[in-house]
């Protein structure tokens, strides 16, 4: 009973304090919208599970600008810096 009450408050205080540990650092996205500027890309993203599945616990993620030329419905590896939805795309899926 002790054991399950500490279990359920480190899993409280991680959740308040350290949430985004919860979530992986890199993952997959689904190209869904391309832009081209002049210097570079803007797409929307939805990210995808570890099936390459749509995952419906993210939004779909607007205006993420790179250099790298994707195309609309490719899949990209993607880095969530700093466990927020600030998405850096690393590269295409092959």
């Amino acid at each position: 009973m002790l054991e399950q009450m500490i279990q359920n408050v480190i899993e409280k205080f991680i959740k308040a304090k350290y949430h985004h540990i919860r979530l992986p650092s890199s993952v997959f996205a689904k190209i869904t919208k391309v832009q081209e500027q002049a210097e570079y890309y803007i797409y929307n993203l939805k990210i995808l599970d570890e099936n390459k599945a749509i995952n419906p616990e993210f939004p779909e993620i607007p205006e993420v600008k790179s250099e790298i030329k994707l195309e609309n419905g490719d899949i990209a590896t993607v880095l969530l810096l700093y466990g927020q939805l600030n998405v850096y795309i690393i590269g295409k899926v092959i």
